[in-house]
């Protein structure tokens, strides 16, 4: 097995755990609107694997994906299934660090003082779904260019 081949198989492994892990957190989110009283758990449980497991995953992917563009002599700005994605991935990393984080753990501040029923809670929600939509579209905008290649 070849360098290439091994970074390869580590972005694709890293890619597949991160968007993964994203989709999952609707299964979270849906099991804790069902019942109320896990939802602060669901949500801390959406935070830990943002911050633990998702993210360093895409920061993985992104390293192993520079590393194989400088080995594979490719020219970044010629090659537009390298080069849309890594724009959609600088979109998402602006999105999630800038938005996505600050609310998410703002959503859960809310949550633990006020509960689910107040008007800012339900704001902050509403955001945060919305992001959240946004950057699951993204991800898989970015994955789907680097397999379609097209």
């Amino acid at each position: 097995m070849s360098l290439y081949q091994f970074l390869k198989f580590v972005h694709v492994f890293a890619a597949i755990i991160a968007v993964g892990f994203n989709f999952s957190y609707i299964v979270w989110l849906v099991k804790g609107k069902m019942e109320k009283e896990h939802l602060v758990f669901a949500l801390k449980g959406i935070k830990l694997m943002d911050d633990r497991v998702a993210n360093p995953c895409y920061g993985l992917a992104l390293i192993t994906g520079f590393v194989m563009v400088y080995i594979g002599e490719y020219n970044i700005l010629s090659v537009s299934w390298i080069l849309y994605p890594i724009i959609l991935f600088s979109i998402m990393g602006i999105l999630a660090f800038g938005f996505y984080s600050p609310t998410l753990k703002k959503q859960i501040k809310v949550l633990e003082e006020l509960g689910i029923d107040f008007p800012e809670y339900k704001s902050i929600e509403k955001k945060q779904t919305i992001i959240g939509v946004i950057l699951f579209v993204l991800a898989v905008a970015v994955v789907g260019n680097m397999v379609i290649k097209p």
